[in-house]
């Protein structure tokens, strides 16, 4: 939470953490700003400091290393070690506001002899018991509190941060104020910005070597027509795992992008040769799917059972990377199926359609090459 005024963040914060605690799924919200911590506040008279020749800087730099300590000189052991020497007052002369008043001030008026005149604490300043913030945070030029929770098993981060900032808006904040979410919640939205990044270009790349591969940029449209149909397999795989959308998941879902793919390829390579061949496009496609149906299987079910391991999730930290198996067995299972009637109904489409542009192109052509000669006239 951040804004402008540290006692008005305060309250905002603590409505903040009030909401967080109605969010389901929220474990042990916390802030940084629960509870004060004791302090003494010295207050001083400018003018009356200033009278006795005193300054603000020369008040505090007598009480920090008082208070604080101050290293004066090191140490040498009988083993060598060297251990620093840090002068600072014992607590019977610093544990009340009355001890802190009566400590002396050196003052820039000389006495007699030349020895600076000391000037007690409580001439110059008022000394009262009070409390404290535990630590000032800052971000970005404003003051800020910071409020933590974890996410209960079995509930998804994205999923409680949505419903935490659903919660605070709610709460109508002043202006000025406002909540910056950061932590594993700012990872997981960059990292669902690289993931999108490194998708996208996977299908573009997938695309541009199967348009060279088979020489066509219609043909490529119909194995890639498996990628969404994986996407299938990946939602009903964490639905029955009761699994979320993670990092892991969409690493797997990038790994998809590849190996789905493959059963297409097969089918239509192995079409286009036979139909090279001199056969029917039908007959082609049939006997590609017949012939092609046991590599598919073998390679998509060495796939799974290479998967299975990390998808039980044995081993220490396997329940990390577990989801990312199982998405790519639910999206190879799925794809796997529905590729071998999918993508040659596709094939029949997309081949008919670049038999008709091809057609009305050739026409077109035709009609111009018959239109630039001119007809001959009566009597030549």
């Amino acid at each position: 939470m951040q804004g402008p005024e540290s006692s008005r963040l305060k309250m905002v914060a603590n409505r903040a953490l009030d909401a967080m605690r109605t969010v389901s799924g929220v474990a042990e919200p916390n802030s940084s700003e629960d509870g004060d911590i004791p302090q003494l506040d010295v207050r001083i008279d400018r003018q009356e400091a200033w009278r006795a020749g005193l300054g603000v800087g020369s008040v505090a730099s007598t009480l920090q290393p008082l208070f604080t300590g101050q290293r004066a000189t090191t140490w040498e052991d009988p083993q060598g070690f060297s251990h620093d020497v840090v002068v600072v007052f014992p607590d019977s002369l610093r544990s009340s506001a009355a001890d802190v008043s009566q400590l002396p001030i050196a003052s820039t008026f000389v006495g007699s002899g030349g020895i600076p005149s000391m000037v007690p604490i409580s001439q110059v300043a008022d000394v009262r018991a009070g409390v404290g913030p535990q630590q000032i945070e800052r971000r970005q030029l404003e003051q800020q509190v910071t409020l933590s929770s974890g996410v209960i098993p079995g509930f998804a981060m994205g999923d409680v941060a949505n419903s935490v900032k659903l919660a605070i808006d709610g709460l109508g904040l002043p202006p000025g104020y406002h909540a910056v979410f950061g932590g594993d919640v700012q990872n997981l939205e960059e990292t669902k910005g690289y993931v999108l990044e490194a998708l996208l270009l996977a299908i573009v790349f997938i695309y541009l070597i199967l348009a060279s591969l088979f020489g066509s940029f219609l043909q490529p449209l119909a194995i890639m027509l498996a990628l969404p149909l994986s996407f299938i397999g990946v939602a009903l795989a964490l639905l029955l795992t009761r699994g979320n959308m993670n990092v892991m998941t969409m690493i797997g879902i990038i790994m998809l992008m590849g190996l789905v793919t493959k059963n297409g390829i097969l089918l239509v390579d192995f079409a286009n040769q036979l139909r090279s061949e001199g056969k029917e496009r039908a007959d082609s496609l049939l006997t590609a799917g017949r012939i092609r149906l046991r590599p598919i299987v073998m390679t998509t079910v060495a796939m799974i059972f290479g998967m299975l391991p990390l998808a039980l999730a044995i081993g220490a930290g396997a329940e990390a990377r577990a989801p990312m198996a199982r998405a790519v067995i639910g999206g190879l299972i799925t794809s796997t199926l529905l590729t071998l009637f999918v993508v040659p109904v596709m094939y029949t489409f997309l081949d008919d359609l670049g038999s008709w542009v091809t057609s009305r192109l050739t026409s077109a052509n035709a009609h111009d090459a018959t239109g630039a000669i001119p007809a001959p006239a009566a009597g030549d």
